[in-house]
């Protein structure tokens, strides 16, 4: 236990802290996820002591929460206690809503719940402590939903009186007088640990010649991994074995399968689970299927590398963006620590971070992200609509190196320059130059509408886009099926035919768009026109398409989209369908043609392959 944690021992608050340590915090209860707790933040004055009229801001985290109203509002009550004759009020800041500032960032998180705390009389002498009981509950306050190593608040002194926080109609709040040097203190982590065990989440390879790998971790109601000492019993239709959690949440093994799929059962006391299916084949594919999620942003306090470790430990995937936007992106320290993070998590063979950043671009405020193949002497590029991220107090931090566009077109070139690739989703209002296409995500994204206007793009403008989905994680938890600050949706996933798992080839797979999207469901799909896969141009007299699809539950409905338009529709009811028929060409006004397949689950779970183009001899 560091020298400044926070320990608690029978339901006793007992404090540590460095002797010079100024602000921090204690809590009597249950550390563990969305429990109440009497919570204490402590603050000590500093030399020259805290007079009537001065401020304290209160900061923590939104994004480790399942709403964003578990916040303190004026009914739950605050207790401030200081020396005698001092008198104070605390009130939360834009109603007890979403804090944004980019004033304490990267030090804080972007998106806060904050509390402003007021010296109404008195004075506090140098060393005299102030103590805030801060409730958000009736019976005190609610730990987040995610368990967390470091939970921590900060606190902004103004200790005469000459600050205020702005926090005007729109999504940015910042302190004036904009010349002033802030006081931020941080206080000692919380470690708030998982709830217990309620399901396994169970996954496998996507193709095997024989042999399974699997990955089970236990998880608690709200999606938390739990360390854990039990034995497991996994099972496929070929081999059943036990396996042991020596205290860790994930364990990783092997089990012999059967032709044509198989997939793997885990059993822990009374839960059952069951893997995504495995299609084993006896001859080796030049392809091998990957899954990722290519679009989760880094919105919060964890460390960027947390990030990384949730989608290849606990997500279980085999490649995985995550993003900042250029604003947060190009500040210095921020810029080194992605470059150690991505450079660090990648691992040729077991998993690969996709180097990328995601921008809100001029003149609109599209919404697109740049991937980069490359970090060697990679520098940060900032592209933003957005007026506070040209805050001049915001870009004196920012790297050296930066490269600065005005608008989309040259993001465009800075991307493709350094060997890039671009990428749109739903914030995005139009398409241009981008290769690939978010077609679903966590947030409230309506895939007709997306599809319509990904169909628009190909078959008006000529484009050629790959199709992907994925999370649009807030709280550096790709892949995450579980609710979110404000999305309540599954996160989707990218399934990406490559031929083995290292940057340059999932780069490549890429620009080749073959990938597919699903809306989080692991669903094998080999899409191929004469022989072609997915992202294909292919140039011929006579088109005859094949399609293996081997879903997570009994597929409903096959559509063939020639064109935009669905073709012919097929009804397996069952898990695995094998398909094969002409292509049909319908009339294109533009000349453009094109088809994929849509598909549909029975439990309601989708997915779109990327086009493959025809073109006519």
């Amino acid at each position: 236990m560091s020298e400044n944690a926070t320990t608690v021992q029978k339901g006793k608050m007992r404090d540590i802290h460095m002797p010079d340590s100024r602000f921090w915090a204690t809590a009597a209860g249950r550390l563990q996820v969305c429990c109440p707790v009497d919570l204490r933040l402590h603050y000590r004055a500093p030399d020259g002591g805290f007079r009537a009229g001065g401020n304290l801001w209160i900061f923590y985290d939104i994004r480790q929460y399942l709403n964003r109203d578990q916040a303190f509002q004026p009914h739950d009550g605050i207790e401030i206690t200081g020396p005698p004759d001092t008198d104070w009020e605390g009130v939360p800041l834009v109603g007890g809503g979403v804090v944004r500032t980019f004033d304490t960032h990267p030090l804080t998180p972007e998106f806060l719940h904050a509390v402003h705390i007021r010296c109404k009389k008195g004075r506090v002498a140098p060393g005299e402590r102030v103590t805030i009981a801060l409730r958000t509950h009736p019976d005190g306050f609610l730990l987040p939903q995610n368990a967390i190593d470091a939970f921590h608040f900060w606190l902004v002194e103004d200790l005469d009186g000459v600050l205020s926080f702005h926090h005007p109609g729109g999504k940015y709040h910042f302190f004036l007088p904009r010349d002033t040097d802030l006081s931020i203190l941080k206080s000692n982590p919380l470690t708030i640990a998982p709830g217990s065990v309620e399901t396994l989440r169970v996954t496998a390879h996507a193709l095997s010649t024989g042999r399974i790998a699997a990955q089970v971790t236990p998880i608690d109601t709200y999606g938390n991994p739990v360390f854990s000492k039990d034995e497991l019993t996994l099972a496929t239709a070929a081999e059943s074995i036990s396996v042991f959690l020596d205290n860790s949440h994930t364990t990783r093994t092997h089990l012999s399968a059967k032709a044509p799929w198989d997939q793997v059962s885990a059993r822990r006391g009374k839960l059952n689970a069951q893997s995504n299916p495995t299609r084993v084949t006896t001859t080796p594919s030049d392809l091998t299927l990957y899954w990722g999620d290519i679009h989760g942003m880094l919105f919060n306090q964890r460390p960027l590398t947390d990030y990384f470790i949730w989608a290849r430990d606990i997500a279980h995937l085999s490649f995985s963006g995550g993003q900042l936007f250029s604003y947060s992106a190009c500040i210095a320290e921020v810029w080194e620590q992605l470059i150690d993070a991505w450079r660090s998590f990648t691992l040729p063979g077991e998993f690969i971070a996709l180097p990328s950043i995601e921008f809100a671009t001029p003149p609109d405020g599209s919404h697109r992200l740049g991937f980069f193949p490359d970090l060697d002497g990679l520098s940060p590029i900032f592209c933003e609509d957005r007026p506070e991220a040209h805050d001049p107090k915001l870009q004196a931090r920012y790297h050296p190196e930066t490269v600065y566009c005005k608008d989309y077109r040259e993001l465009y070139d800075a991307v493709h320059a350094r060997g890039g690739f671009t990428q749109g989703h739903f914030h995005t209002a139009f398409y241009e130059r981008e290769c690939l296409a978010e077609i679903y995500q966590k947030q409230n994204v309506n895939v007709d509408l997306e599809e319509a206007k990904i169909n628009r793009a190909i078959q008006f403008q000529g484009l050629k886009l790959g199709i992907v989905s994925g999370s649009d994680t807030h709280d550096s938890r790709p892949a995450n099926p579980y609710p979110e600050p404000g999305p309540g949706k599954p996160a989707g996933l990218t399934g990406l035919w490559a031929e083995r798992l290292d940057r340059p080839t999932i780069f490549d797979a890429f620009s080749k768009r073959r990938c597919y999207a699903t809306t989080g469901a692991r669903i094998y799909i080999d899409f191929q026109i004469n022989s072609h896969p997915m992202g294909s141009t292919v140039r011929a007299h006579r088109y005859e398409f094949t399609a293996e699809v081997l879903g997570t539950a009994d597929i409903d409905r096959i559509e063939l989209m020639v064109n935009g338009d669905i073709s012919q529709t097929f009804t397996p009811k069952k898990q695995h369908i094998i398909l094969g028929d002409t292509v049909h060409l319908t009339f294109s006004p533009s000349g453009v043609h094109y088809c994929y397949l849509r598909i549909y689950q029975h439990d309601g779970h989708r997915a779109w392959t990327s086009p493959i183009w025809l073109d006519k001899v």
